[in-house]
């Protein structure tokens, strides 16, 4: 594995997004419910969360071959989800509620933390393998997917989960 895997992963997750931000609106369906339902804060989450997995699954494809087995890779996944989550908010938040959106400035942000994570991706799998951490990690993707896809049924009456434009909680109606 190589330094490629941070820009090809970065990049790709970037592409992917575009299209996991959509896909609700364009196929409404309890299936794709996974994806963001709205433009709440809250949905964008899920759009962090599953644009590096899907970006993750097809970059493995690729690099799988050549490498045969990647070390720690659910586990790199996960930690670099978590991470970009958390950096994406500490760095979006103050600047959102002090200044308001800007569609340049949102992905210039979510770009630069897809960058970091990836590179915290890529220091996790050239760590020796640890098979435990990859199972572990396996579940705790499946149990943020359904906590995710919870909230998005039952979401708090809060800011965070509220759709800035529609003001709407959750799935729209």
């Amino acid at each position: 594995m190589n330094k490629r895997f941070v820009f090809i992963n970065a990049i790709l997750t970037f592409a992917v997004s575009f299209l996991v931000h959509n896909i609700y609106k364009w196929l409404p369906s309890v299936i794709t419910t996974i994806f963001p339902v709205n433009e709440s804060l809250f949905e964008h989450m899920k759009l962090i969360f599953i644009s590096p997995i899907i970006s993750s699954v097809i970059v493995y494809w690729f690099f799988r071959k050549k490498d045969k087995i990647i070390n720690n890779y659910l586990f790199g996944l996960i930690v670099s989800i978590i991470f970009n989550i958390i950096i994406f908010y500490l760095v979006y938040l103050p600047v959102y509620y002090s200044v308001g959106q800007s569609m340049f400035m949102t992905l210039s942000i979510y770009f630069i933390t897809i960058v970091m994570s990836n590179y915290l991706y890529y220091l996790i799998i050239e760590m020796k393998n640890n098979h435990k951490l990859n199972i572990i990690s396996f579940f705790v993707i499946v149990v943020i997917g359904g906590i995710l896809t919870y909230f998005t049924y039952n979401p708090i009456k809060i800011d965070f989960f509220r759709d800035p434009i529609t003001k709407v909680y959750g799935i729209p109606k």
